[in-house]
């Protein structure tokens, strides 16, 4: 049976135990159901796609600018 710190307080306490017996916190971390882990990954998605629409805009050529004159002499 190997003792293991706790993350908050640091008292030693058996791997065995679910809780911290100093301050009560769970040895292994709270882990968050996975709704919030699918919620936050469909969250970020879209400010992804955004993000990268954005970049291949920027990084796209653009045409020349032509003053009015120039289009209609092109004509």
């Amino acid at each position: 049976m190997a003792l293991v710190p706790c993350n908050v307080c640091g008292t030693l306490n058996s791997e065995d135990t679910e809780i911290c017996l100093s301050c009560e916190y769970p040895i292994r971390g709270r882990r968050r159901p996975a709704i919030f882990q699918w919620a936050a990954l469909l969250l970020l998605i879209p400010f992804a796609l955004t993000g990268l629409s954005l970049a291949f805009n920027w990084l796209r050529p653009k045409p020349p600018h032509q003053s009015p004159a120039e289009r209609t002499a092109l004509r």
